[in-house]
């Protein structure tokens, strides 16, 4: 009995110079490590999961915190800021694009 391929299991995610080492959660940008919490890990995965596609607020704060997304909350925009200071720290603070009334965008190619 011959058992079938298993596909090879992703460790890494990249986007232009932005790194995520998925096993060890290590992030580098042009070759600096990033110190993320645990929450902005998630939500920079997933970003970098979906380069250039337009994730809404919605889709973000159920797929990192798990929960029914609740409008009047501003976690999803506190924790993009967070990330936006540390990209702006290595001269990357464009990588993650607004879009006004749709959601977040990370760049591709910057």
């Amino acid at each position: 009995m011959q058992r079938g391929l298993s596909q090879p299991v992703e460790t890494e995610l990249s986007v232009g110079n932005l790194v995520m080492e998925l096993l060890t959660r290590k992030v580098t940008l042009d070759g600096n490590e990033l110190m993320l919490q645990p929450k902005e890990f998630q939500l920079l995965k997933y970003l970098m999961e979906h380069p250039n596609q337009v994730i809404s607020r919605t889709l973000l704060f159920e797929a990192v915190w798990d929960y029914h997304f609740d409008p009047r909350t501003n976690v999803i925009d506190v924790h993009i800021a967070k990330l936006r200071r540390k990209f702006e720290e290595l001269g990357f603070g464009e990588l993650i694009e607004t879009v006004r009334g749709a959601g977040y965008r990370l760049r591709q190619g910057h």
